[in-house]
Protein backbone atom coordinates (compact mmCIF):
# COMPACT_ATOMS: atom_id res chain seq x y z
CA UNK A 1 0.00 0.00 0.00
CA UNK A 2 1.27 3.81 -0.81
CA UNK A 3 0.63 6.52 1.27
CA UNK A 4 1.98 9.86 1.22
CA UNK A 5 3.21 12.06 4.24
CA UNK A 6 2.04 15.86 4.07
CA UNK A 7 2.67 18.21 6.61
CA UNK A 8 0.52 21.55 6.61
CA UNK A 9 1.51 24.88 7.38
CA UNK A 10 1.11 24.58 11.16
CA UNK A 11 3.39 21.19 11.39
CA UNK A 12 0.48 18.84 11.60
CA UNK A 13 1.33 15.60 9.50
CA UNK A 14 -0.95 12.90 7.85
CA UNK A 15 -0.53 9.82 6.47
CA UNK A 16 -3.51 9.92 2.75
CA UNK A 17 -4.24 6.38 1.21
CA UNK A 18 -2.57 6.94 -3.01
CA UNK A 19 -2.63 3.39 -4.18
CA UNK A 20 -2.39 2.21 -6.82
CA UNK A 21 -1.76 -1.34 -4.49
CA UNK A 22 -5.08 -0.32 -2.85
CA UNK A 23 -7.22 0.30 -6.60
CA UNK A 24 -8.20 -1.92 -9.00
CA UNK A 25 -7.67 0.65 -12.09
CA UNK A 26 -4.55 2.81 -12.38
CA UNK A 27 -4.76 5.58 -9.90
CA UNK A 28 -3.54 9.16 -10.00
CA UNK A 29 -3.47 10.85 -6.65
CA UNK A 30 -3.57 14.78 -7.31
CA UNK A 31 -2.67 16.85 -3.89
CA UNK A 32 -3.13 20.06 -4.36
CA UNK A 33 -4.09 22.91 -1.63
CA UNK A 34 -4.84 20.22 1.14
CA UNK A 35 -5.82 21.46 4.80
CA UNK A 36 -5.97 19.19 6.93
CA UNK A 37 -8.65 19.89 9.95
CA UNK A 38 -9.04 18.42 13.07
CA UNK A 39 -12.23 16.88 13.58
CA UNK A 40 -15.03 19.26 14.18
CA UNK A 41 -16.29 20.38 17.88
CA UNK A 42 -19.69 19.83 16.71
CA UNK A 43 -19.89 16.98 15.63
CA UNK A 44 -22.48 14.37 17.16
CA UNK A 45 -21.01 11.60 18.52
CA UNK A 46 -22.73 8.20 17.70
CA UNK A 47 -23.25 5.43 20.19
CA UNK A 48 -21.67 1.97 19.52
CA UNK A 49 -20.03 0.39 15.92
CA UNK A 50 -21.16 0.41 12.53
CA UNK A 51 -20.16 -2.37 10.05
CA UNK A 52 -19.65 -1.65 6.28
CA UNK A 53 -20.37 -3.91 3.65
CA UNK A 54 -18.66 -3.06 -0.12
CA UNK A 55 -21.57 -3.22 -2.73
CA UNK A 56 -19.06 -4.04 -5.78
CA UNK A 57 -15.89 -4.87 -6.96
CA UNK A 58 -13.16 -7.54 -6.62
CA UNK A 59 -13.45 -7.28 -2.68
CA UNK A 60 -17.46 -7.50 -2.97
CA UNK A 61 -18.94 -8.82 0.30
CA UNK A 62 -15.72 -7.71 2.16
CA UNK A 63 -16.82 -6.13 5.81
CA UNK A 64 -15.08 -3.07 7.85
CA UNK A 65 -15.55 -2.31 11.57
CA UNK A 66 -15.32 1.57 12.08
CA UNK A 67 -15.73 2.90 15.80
CA UNK A 68 -15.37 6.29 17.26
CA UNK A 69 -18.38 7.51 15.24
CA UNK A 70 -19.65 11.01 14.87
CA UNK A 71 -21.63 12.35 12.29
CA UNK A 72 -22.09 16.29 11.07
CA UNK A 73 -23.74 17.07 8.13
CA UNK A 74 -24.92 14.22 6.27
CA UNK A 75 -21.02 13.00 6.95
CA UNK A 76 -20.00 9.78 9.14
CA UNK A 77 -16.46 9.28 10.24
CA UNK A 78 -15.09 6.60 12.20
CA UNK A 79 -11.79 5.01 12.75
CA UNK A 80 -11.27 1.40 10.94
CA UNK A 81 -8.08 -1.03 11.60
CA UNK A 82 -7.45 -0.60 7.46
CA UNK A 83 -8.06 1.68 4.98
CA UNK A 84 -10.92 1.45 2.69
CA UNK A 85 -10.84 3.13 -0.81
CA UNK A 86 -12.01 6.72 -1.36
CA UNK A 87 -15.41 6.00 -3.68
CA UNK A 88 -16.34 2.55 -2.72
CA UNK A 89 -20.18 2.37 -2.31
CA UNK A 90 -20.96 0.79 0.84
CA UNK A 91 -23.59 -0.40 2.81
CA UNK A 92 -23.56 0.73 6.43
CA UNK A 93 -25.03 -1.73 9.18
CA UNK A 94 -25.22 0.15 12.76
CA UNK A 95 -25.06 -1.86 16.12
CA UNK A 96 -27.48 0.87 17.71
CA UNK A 97 -31.11 0.15 17.08
CA UNK A 98 -32.65 3.52 16.47
CA UNK A 99 -31.11 3.45 13.30
CA UNK A 100 -31.96 1.76 10.14
CA UNK A 101 -29.25 0.62 7.18
CA UNK A 102 -28.09 2.95 4.46
CA UNK A 103 -25.95 3.46 2.06
CA UNK A 104 -22.59 5.40 1.56
CA UNK A 105 -19.99 6.03 -0.33
CA UNK A 106 -16.00 6.76 0.83
CA UNK A 107 -15.50 10.07 0.35
CA UNK A 108 -12.06 10.28 2.24
CA UNK A 109 -9.63 7.63 4.67
CA UNK A 110 -6.55 9.50 6.13
CA UNK A 111 -4.06 7.36 8.53
CA UNK A 112 -4.54 8.54 11.96
CA UNK A 113 -2.37 7.12 14.54
CA UNK A 114 -2.10 2.92 14.24
CA UNK A 115 -5.72 3.83 12.32
CA UNK A 116 -7.65 4.75 9.48
CA UNK A 117 -10.09 7.63 9.33
CA UNK A 118 -12.91 7.20 7.53
CA UNK A 119 -15.32 9.36 5.77
CA UNK A 120 -18.48 8.52 4.31
CA UNK A 121 -21.42 10.46 2.76
CA UNK A 122 -24.53 8.94 3.77
CA UNK A 123 -27.44 8.45 1.06
CA UNK A 124 -30.56 9.27 2.63
CA UNK A 125 -32.16 6.47 1.16
CA UNK A 126 -32.45 3.11 2.80
CA UNK A 127 -30.34 0.37 2.12
CA UNK A 128 -31.38 -1.73 -0.50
Amino acid sequence: MTSIRLTSDDAIATDILAGPETFSAPTITVVEGLRINRRHPDATPINGCATLFRLGGDAFGMMHELNDLRELDGRVQGRCSEPVEVGVLVTIGWESDTRCACRAVVSFCRREGDAWLISLDVESALAA
